[in-house]
């Protein structure tokens, strides 16, 4: 998608009377936090490859093995690894999926709200007012780009535990002109 239609995209969102301040895209190119995953999901993927194989042993192998215990066990088994193998492609293609994502997506700052639009597939639009935000954190690279994450509650888990929840502009272009605008924003709100 073009620049002129993800903008076009973000302005069919907007509500009525609300001005958009700041718009921009993310650079997939600089999205490297979901490929951390890997550090998991190689050596899960490589495991559940090694299983399979050691588990399809008995049906290929042949040798001594009873034919009970090589149909039985030779099957099973096999059959029980496929699933982990499946999560473990899952795991390492994510963060593919995250970089197509950011592709497609346009962050707005408005008069009233900040809000994301993503539109692969389906559009999906996540907003929060500016009244419902809590403290802002920002972190900014050399060259100006930079993520800002936004406290929009908390709640505590199952375990008691607090669980914060943010939204994150993640990956664009001079985040410091974007705390700027957002904390003006709320000043005047």
């Amino acid at each position: 998608m073009t620049d002129d239609e993800l903008r076009d995209i973000v302005r069919r969102e907007l509500l009525p009377g609300e001005s958009l301040l700041w718009h921009a895209r993310p650079d997939p190119r600089r999205l490297h936090a979901p490929f951390f995953l890997w550090l998991f999901a190689v050596p899960w993927t490589a495991f559940a490859l090694f299983w399979e194989a050691m588990a399809l042993m008995p049906l290929l192998g042949g040798g001594h093995t009873p034919d009970a215990v090589r149909y039985t066990f030779g099957i099973a088994f096999p059959i029980f690894g496929l699933p982990f193998i499946g999560i473990g492609l899952v795991m390492m293609s994510a963060p593919f999926w995250a970089r197509y994502a950011a592709a497609r997506s346009i962050y707005g700052l408005t008069d009233r709200r900040v809000l994301r639009v993503t539109a692969t597939r389906k559009r999906k639009v996540t907003s929060v007012l500016l009244d419902q935000m809590g403290p802002i954190d920002v972190i900014t690279r050399a060259d100006g780009w930079g993520t800002l994450r936004i406290e929009t509650g908390s709640h505590l888990d199952a375990d008691g535990d607090r669980v914060t929840t943010r939204f994150e502009i993640d990956c664009v272009p001079d985040v410091a002109r974007l705390e700027a605008l957002l904390l003006d924003a709320r000043r005047r709100r």
